[in-house]
C-alpha cells in the first residue's frame, strides 16, 4: 500500500556542494577544486552529503542525477535505505579533460520533490609547467672550492630562469648528480605562493650538501612540478667542480728555527744564538683552516714561564721574545701548538722536545773597578762611600733578572771575610742598557789583608731565584 505523500519543507532540504576526496586544498592564488595528475585515466568518486528526511522504498524511490558541465553523467536510485557510504556516483575518466569544471546534482526525494545541490568547480590541469628556453640554472661561480663556500657562509645559491607559467603550489625540483659515481641527491623548494611566485626562485645548496655529494665534476638540473603534480622537462645541466671536501687537520711537531738542521721531535738550542728571540716555526706539512684558531704552547701549560701565543692566520713562524727564554735555561720543556676547531674541540700537534743550554761563566763580562779605581787597589784612595764596580750589561739581561755580587778576601786576621755587595737585587729598566752599578763598603775593604787579592763575583737568575749563573770572577790586588 502507497504511503501519504507528505511535503518536505524547503528549509529541511539540504544540497550542498558535491565534493571528491581526490580534490586538493585550495591555495591563495592557485586553481578552484584542483585534482592531482593521479585522478586522470580512472573513474571519479564524486560524493554528496547525506540529506534530511530521506525515505526510500521501491514505491516511493529517491534518486540523484549528477551534472558535469551541464551534461548528464548518471542517475543513481535508491529503493531502501540509504547506506552510509553508498552516497556517490563514479565519473567516467572521458569526462576529466583539461579545464575548469562545473560538478552539480539534481535529488529527487520519495516525495516527488527536487532540488538542484550548489555548483562545485573542479579543475583539471595535465599541462605540465615549461621551462624559460635558456633554463639552465644560473650560479655564480663554477668551482665550488673551500674557500668559496667560507666566503658564501657556506652556501651556494643558484638562481632559476624565469618562466611564463609559474603559480602559486609550484615546487622546484634539483638534481645534484655525479654522473661518474652514478649518484644523485634532490633538493626541493617550498611551495611558491601567491606572494612570491612572481619574483626570481633562489635555490640554496647548504655546504653539508654539496660535500655529502663529494668532490669532482658535477651537474645540476631541475624540473618544476606544478600543484596537480605535473613534472616540466628537465632543464639544461649547469656544469660545476666542486672541491669542498677538507682533508683532515694534520698537526706534526714544530721546529725551532735557531737550533738549525733538520727537524725532528728533540732539539737542543744555544741561547747564544737565540739572543733576538727563538722561532717556533710550524712546519709546512701542518693542515688547519682559517675558521680555526691557532695557539703556540711553549712550556707545560700551567707552569711558571709557559707561554701562550695566538698564531695569526697564514703565519707559521712564531716569535718567543728574549724575554722568555732565559728562565728555562738548563731546562727541558715541551713545544707545540694546539689547533681549536669551530665546534668547540681541540687538536694538540705532536710536541717537539726542547732543551735550552745554559751560558757558561766565561761567556759572562766580569764586574769591572769603577774610575778612577784599576788592580791594585789602593785602600789610601778608597773613599768613604766604598769601592765602585760595576757590572756591564750581560746576555739576555732585563727587568725579570736578580743580580747578586759577592766579594771575598782574606782578612788583616788571615781569616776568610764576605761581603754581600747586592743580593737578589731585581735589575732596573735603567740598569738593562748602562749595567749595574754597586760599592764595596770602606770598612770591609780596610779589614782585608794587604798585598793579597780579592774576588768580586756577579750572579745573576732568569727564573725569580730559582737557579742562577756566575759571571767571570773580577781579581783584582789590594794595597795599603
Amino acid at each position: 500500500m502507497s504511503r501519504q505523500k507528505r511535503s518536505i519543507g524547503q528549509d529541511t532540504l539540504l544540497t550542498p556542494k558535491p565534493f571528491t576526496q581526490m580534490m586538493l586544498d585550495d591555495v591563495d592564488g592557485g586553481q578552484e577544486g584542483l585534482l592531482p595528475l593521479s585522478t586522470q585515466g580512472k573513474p571519479l568518486k564524486i560524493e554528496f552529503e547525506p540529506w534530511n528526511n530521506t525515505d526510500p522504498s521501491p514505491q516511493e524511490p529517491e534518486s540523484v542525477e549528477l551534472f558535469w558541465d551541464g551534461q548528464p553523467v548518471d542517475t543513481k536510485t535508491w529503493t531502501a535505505p540509504i547506506a552510509p557510504d553508498d552516497y556517490y556516483i563514479e565519473v567516467p575518466p572521458s569526462f576529466l579533460t583539461n579545464g575548469r569544471h562545473e560538478v552539480h546534482y539534481l535529488l529527487t526525494m520519495y516525495t516527488g520533490q527536487t532540488e538542484p545541490s550548489d555548483v562545485r568547480v573542479l579543475t583539471v590541469d595535465i599541462d605540465p609547467p615549461r621551462l624559460n628556453a635558456n633554463s639552465k640554472l644560473q650560479f655564480d661561480t663554477s668551482v665550488i672550492s673551500i674557500d668559496y663556500l667560507i666566503g658564501t657562509g657556506d652556501v651556494a645559491v643558484a638562481t632559476v630562469p624565469a618562466y611564463t607559467t609559474a603559480a602559486p603550489g609550484d615546487v622546484v625540483i634539483a638534481t645534484w648528480k655525479n654522473l661518474a659515481g652514478g649518484t644523485s641527491d634532490e633538493l626541493r623548494t617550498a611551495p611558491l605562493t601567491h606572494l612570491d611566485y612572481m619574483n626570481p626562485i633562489k635555490l640554496t645548496f647548504t655546504g653539508e650538501f654539496i660535500r655529502n655529494m663529494g668532490d669532482g665534476e658535477r651537474e645540476v638540473t631541475y624540473r618544476v612540478q606544478d600543484r596537480a603534480f605535473n613534472l616540466s622537462a628537465e632543464s639544461t645541466a649547469a656544469q660545476l667542480l666542486v672541491a669542498a671536501i677538507r682533508p683532515e687537520r694534520v698537526t706534526p711537531y714544530p721546529w725551532v728555527v735557531e737550533i738549525g738542521g733538520t727537524p725532528q721531535n728533540w732539539g737542543a738550542l744555544d741561547p747564544l744564538r737565540a739572543q733576538g728571540g727563538a722561532t717556533v716555526r710550524i712546519p709546512a706539512a701542518a693542515v688547519y683552516y682559517q675558521e680555526d684558531g691557532v695557539e703556540v704552547q711553549f712550556g707545560e701549560p700551567g707552569t711558571a714561564f709557559a707561554v701562550t701565543v695566538p698564531v695569526p692566520w697564514q703565519t707559521r713562524d712564531v716569535l718567543i721574545t728574549r724575554e722568555q727564554l732565559p728562565p728555562y735555561f738548563n731546562k727541558t720543556l715541551p713545544v707545540y701548538y694546539v689547533v681549536h676547531l669551530p665546534d668547540g674541540t681541540s687538536k694538540a700537534s705532536d710536541r717537539l722536545t726542547l732543551e735550552i743550554n745554559g751560558i757558561a761563566s766565561s761567556r759572562f763580562s766580569p764586574p769591572q773597578l769603577g774610575e778612577p779605581h784599576t788592580s791594585p787597589v789602593f785602600k789610601k784612595n778608597i773613599p768613604s762611600t766604598g769601592l765602585p764596580i760595576i757590572q756591564r750589561p750581560w746576555a739576555f739581561i732585563s727587568t725579570q733578572c736578580l743580580i747578586s755580587i759577592t766579594v771575598n778576601g782574606t782578612g788583616t786576621d788571615n781569616q776568610p771575610k764576605t761581603e754581600k755587595v747586592l743580593d737578589k737585587r731585581p735589575v732596573t729598566s735603567g740598569q738593562v742598557t748602562a749595567g749595574v752599578p754597586a760599592a764595596i763598603t770602606k770598612a770591609f775593604m780596610e779589614s782585608l789583608r794587604n798585598g793579597g787579592q780579592f774576588t768580586v763575583l756577579t750572579q745573576c737568575s732568569y727564573d725569580r731565584g730559582e737557579s742562577w749563573f756566575s759571571f767571570t770572577v773580577l781579581r783584582p790586588v789590594l794595597q795599603a
